[in-house]
């Protein structure tokens, strides 16, 4: 058989298959979330997120004791001790990062509004910097 009559029958032969519903096309359905599906945050580097931390100011409202790290003491009064916050949940964190604080872990810091004095960062950190961030803040404890 020569080069040309085998191209001009894998060509028939493709025409055919996709003519018998082959699979060539993509099946429309809508999509499903699977049954054991859930959320995760990815882990994050806490060195990078000692630099978050830094960078976003954070110890200018939120006092943090992790051993062996050395950061400016923070006023502890606006914010809440993130050093008990090391066992929560990423998830928890994250969240509480990026909505504002609507739920507060810590006794004593009141919900107004819906919302806790914290800002919102959404506009100003990377998903990246949230999960170092969350990394640093839990160090210590069991990733």
């Amino acid at each position: 058989m020569t080069k040309r009559g085998l191209v001009a029958g894998l060509g028939v032969a493709l025409l055919a298959f996709a003519a018998a519903g082959g699979g060539l096309a993509w099946e429309k359905r809508a999509p499903r979330v699977p049954n054991d599906w859930t959320f995760t945050l990815p882990g994050g580097n806490a060195e990078s997120g000692k630099a978050v931390f830094m960078q976003m100011e954070c110890h200018s409202c939120h006092a943090i004791e992790i051993p062996g790290e050395k950061l400016p003491p923070g006023s502890g009064e606006i914010g809440p001790d993130l050093t008990a916050y090391s066992w929560l949940p990423k998830e928890y964190l994250a969240e509480s990062i990026i909505k504002a604080h609507t739920v507060v872990a810590a006794p004593g810091y009141v919900v107004e509004q819906g919302q806790a004095g914290m800002g919102k960062y959404n506009h100003f950190m990377t998903i990246q910097e949230l999960v170092d961030l969350i990394a640093f803040i839990r160090k210590g404890t069991a990733q």
